[in-house]
């Protein structure tokens, strides 16, 4: 593959500068300097970790198989890209291997988080009939009901069904589901403890099952609005893949695209399919929680008792 030399030199430049700044960081820093580097990055990183964590639940797979899957993905697409012989391409294809991976898988994380929440509900009801009906304490009628969870609720309702305290259990239970419908479930055991257990039945009927029922309708819509846009954009991206594949095949054609202007042309094309992925996105975006301190709720209702 030609390499156009004023490309090849912007390579040698970088390749020195990330030298250069890797060894000054190494022989200049000292070690404070290098623990609050390190501290600064954990505080930097524990979100983009946790989102990652978040998908790979979705999705059924544990972090460190979402973090090969998506490796694997971004060496198929410099594998593809490496065929045109064209240094955009590669890159791109690398990219799009690591960075599309979780937009194209969005769909089914979508729909198992939404079976995971239908699944709150139904596990808001069971603990509501095994108060009323079998007379059973909340904290009894939590760990019956985590004995035999559904598939969906069963590594989130683990907890629940060991030996931890059933405070302590609540709060793992609502890091596990992450979901605003499983912190406002948690949130109500966790109040419904320390105040009237029996009130909790009225409440569920009154407030927690109408209330994630709407929510779990209200996101179903959602997810079929984001859908149909992402097949639209998927559909796209394929038409345009096969149309520059057999541009490529044109000897005319590729000798173009191999220059420096062709390049850009390329870029270019690339930024206007990203645009209109980001615009479809904007138009119907997922619905985003806020994330409750479980452990200050718990800690809170506590003292009350104390």
């Amino acid at each position: 593959m030609n390499v156009p030399p004023l490309v090849f030199a912007a390579e040698i430049v970088l390749l020195l500068t990330l030298a250069a700044g890797a060894a000054a960081a190494w022989l200049g820093l000292s070690g404070n300097a290098m623990e609050s580097l390190r501290r600064n990055l954990r505080v930097h990183l524990r979100p983009q970790v946790r989102a990652q964590h978040d998908i790979a639940f979705s999705l059924g797979l544990s972090l460190r198989a979402w973090v090969a899957l998506r490796v694997v993905a971004g060496l198929t697409g410099f594998t593809a890209g490496s065929i045109t012989g064209l240094w955009t391409v590669t890159l791109a294809g690398t990219l799009l291997g690591v960075f599309g991976l979780p937009w194209l898988l969005a769909g089914r994380a979508a729909k198992r988080r939404l079976r995971m929440e239908r699944a709150l509900a139904t596990l808001a009801l069971a603990v509501r009939n095994l108060m009323q009906q079998s007379n059973l304490a909340l904290d009894r009628a939590l760990r019956e009901a985590a004995r035999s969870p559904t598939p969906e609720l069963s590594y989130v309702l683990s907890p629940l069904a060991g030996d931890v305290p059933v405070s302590e259990a609540l709060v793992e239970v609502a890091r596990r589901a992450r979901s605003p419908l499983g912190d406002l479930l948690v949130t109500a055991m966790l109040v419904a403890r320390t105040h009237n257990p029996l009130a909790l039945v009225r409440v569920t009927d009154e407030v927690v099952l109408p209330l994630m029922e709407q929510a779990v309708e209200v996101q179903e819509e959602n997810h079929a609005t984001v859908a149909q846009q992402r097949t639209a954009a998927l559909a796209i991206g394929v038409i345009l893949g096969i149309l520059f594949f057999s541009v490529m095949r044109v000897p005319s054609l590729y000798a173009y695209y191999s220059t420096p202007g062709g390049q850009l042309v390329l870029l270019a094309v690339m930024a206007m399919y990203l645009g209109l992925v980001w615009l479809l996105g904007r138009m119907a975006r997922p619905i985003e929680w806020v994330e409750w301190d479980i452990t200050a709720v718990r800690r809170e209702a506590e003292a009350l008792i104390a």
